[in-house]
């Protein structure tokens, strides 16, 4: 990338947040290419200078992680993140930053100002709960803000009595991997769902990147959050063992009204399922739900093996989950044939791009199969962003959310892993497209493997031996 582009953006950041406008958002330079390849802006230069461009806004868009925009405050947390420095490189940007500070602040206190022990001799530690003679005061050293944040929302937290769509955003933002703008829309639901208002939300993303585990995870703050596998509904008076009255098992009329209802693989309870005599049966299913979506007073009448339920459906809130990959893939087919010029050779090549154009109503309603009634009561459609190898190197060793640290809880044991191992995971878990779920699996694999060796250790190293190609 050129100097002089990097150099602007940067200086663009710190200028936001020095001036506390780190919460002005910035859209990433990719889906910026892209829409002016399509409006037709790179017509005219030959293909060199096209590549050129696209590399540089490629290598550009590192900080914003394939999500559309960040704030300027979350792409300079981002940039610094990606650099590569050793301790004098770090020591000296620390010092730049530190000498700004203080020349805010009135200058920096003479050292031998400030007492280093106490009358009796004692050592005083400082304000970071170290002694000021350690000199190993490296990141690791200082207090993580993530865990003090959560720690705090989670004793302030109570489902029944959150005051703001922040506290519930400050507990389920340590416990889920980015996904900013999926958090914020889960918070938000919450916090007008306890207090009466209904909220139909709607997921869309690909496999991995955290759509279920953000409602698994409110699930535990407040239980009547239930999640469905959309995949084993059926009809009334189909074969098949759970019908729509089935959602609600276990729980109390109050719970049942107070609840949220996640519908997990939803794309897939949508796609078309043409009978033999042309009936789509997936429209059918969808007709049955729509009465419950909309607010009604729902009745099941006793069978001979489930009791008669009724209820009012017009306090739950509904929430949609899926990858919609049908969707995706043919809209995108949709329009690279609409899109003309050098437009079209950038346009969908990666397709993790493919989850950066904006979905709409109509397109839930042109390419996944929802019933035009069931689209138009969704209130909100949010798009996540799929996870890179980068993304799954940074949640291994992420200090709460890390399945390393799930499992070390788990069996009471330290676990380490070489700088290959995370790496193979990490590469591994992208490209199989199983995600975080790859990650626990796998970990879970080795550890199984040490310790059916030596059972009685207290810390064990995972080191990377076997290629996926070579699993597989």
């Amino acid at each position: 990338m050129r100097r002089s582009m990097c150099l602007k953006w940067v200086e663009k950041y710190v200028k936001e947040v020095s001036e506390q406008r780190d919460s002005v958002r910035h859209q990433n330079p990719c889906v910026l290419f892209c829409e002016h390849a399509k409006e037709g802006t790179y017509n005219d230069i030959d293909d060199d200078e096209y590549n050129e461009l696209l590399a540089e806004a490629e290598e550009l868009s590192a900080p914003w992680g394939k999500e559309p925009s960040k704030t300027a405050g979350q792409l300079l947390i981002n940039f610094i993140s990606e650099l590569k420095m050793d301790d004098k490189g770090i020591r000296s940007l620390a010092e730049i930053l530190a000498d700004r500070y203080a020349a805010s602040h009135g200058g920096f206190t003479a050292e031998e100002k400030i007492p280093l022990r106490d009358p009796h001799g004692n050592m005083i530690p400082d304000i970071y709960g170290f002694s000021r003679e350690n000199k190993r005061q490296h990141a690791d050293s200082f207090p993580k803000a993530s865990r003090i944040e959560e720690d705090e929302a989670t004793k302030a937290f109570d489902p029944n009595l959150a005051t703001s769509p922040r506290m519930i955003y400050r507990y389920l933002s340590p416990r889920i991997y980015g996904q900013e703008e999926a958090v914020r829309a889960a918070s938000l639901l919450l916090y007008n769902h306890i207090r009466g208002r209904k909220r139909n939300l709607l997921f869309v993303g690909p496999t991995g990147c955290g759509k279920t585990e953000i409602w698994r995870t409110l699930q535990k703050v407040y239980p009547p959050v239930r999640i469905i596998d959309s995949t084993f509904i059926t009809m009334q008076g189909w074969s098949g063992s759970f019908k729509l009255q089935d959602i609600f098992q276990g729980m109390s009329r109050d719970e049942i009204e107070r609840s949220i209802i996640v519908f997990d693989e939803f794309d897939k309870f949508c796609e078309p399922k043409i009978g033999s005599g042309g009936t789509n049966y997936a429209t059918a299913s969808q007709s049955e739900l729509l009465k419950m979506i909309e607010g009604a007073r729902m009745c099941f009448p006793k069978d001979k093996e489930k009791d008669a339920l009724e209820f009012d459906s017009s306090r739950i809130s509904f929430v949609f989950c899926g990858s919609f990959e049908r969707l995706v893939k043919e809209k995108t087919a949709y329009e690279e044939k609409e899109t003309i010029g050098f437009g079209r050779d950038c346009q969908k090549a990666d397709s993790n791009l493919q989850y950066l154009d904006t979905i709409t109503p109509q397109d839930l309603v042109a390419y996944a199969g929802i019933r035009q009634e069931i689209a138009g009561r969704i209130h909100q459609i949010v798009q996540l962003h799929p996870m890179t190898e980068n993304d799954f190197r940074s949640i291994l060793r992420d200090e709460y959310i890390s399945p390393v640290h799930t499992l070390e809880k788990q069996y009471g044991v330290t676990i380490h892993l070489n700088g290959e191992m995370e790496k193979r995971l990490a590469a591994e878990a992208a490209e199989t497209g199983f995600g975080v779920r790859y990650l626990q699996s796998r970990l879970q694999e080795y550890l199984d493997e040490e310790m059916f060796g030596d059972c009685d250790r207290k810390e064990y190293w995972l080191n990377d031996r076997v290629s996926l190609e070579e699993r597989m």
